[in-house]
């Protein structure tokens, strides 16, 4: 997008707009991952809007929780990547084996740490 000004034109970026919708997480699991998540894309120069709008990429994570053993569980977050027009530009699956419980509260640093790895994964469907 180019905007003219006296004496020529300047480039302008286009602003990218993204809305996250997690469901299926424990404790105040789907809140913390959206925040987390939303401040990265808004670190990556994302407008992050509450609401699906048409501009927008969509981002829907799907926690699930397996046993995994004695005191343990396995986490699975599935997260999926849709483009401006609904197209889905891709998959990233995150899984970690987890103290039994432990994210049946406050996720806290979890949620930081799920969000932060999961955007790299995620910006590699989003264009640049």
């Amino acid at each position: 997008m180019s905007v003219a000004v006296m004496g020529g034109s300047v480039s302008v970026a286009a602003e990218r707009w993204a809305y996250i919708d997690v469901a299926g997480a424990p404790g105040d699991g789907e809140e913390a991952l959206e925040n987390a998540l939303s401040d990265q894309l808004l670190d990556r120069g994302f407008t992050v809007t509450g609401t699906p709008a048409a501009e927008a990429y969509e981002i829907q994570g799907m926690v699930r929780l397996f046993p995994a053993g004695r005191g343990e569980e396995t986490i699975r977050i599935d997260w999926t990547v849709f483009g401006p027009q609904g197209t889905r530009l891709g998959n990233v699956t995150q899984t970690n084996v987890i103290p039994k419980g432990s994210l049946n509260r406050r996720w806290g640093p979890a949620a930081e740490a799920a969000a932060s790895a999961a955007a790299q994964d995620i910006m590699q469907y989003i264009a640049q």
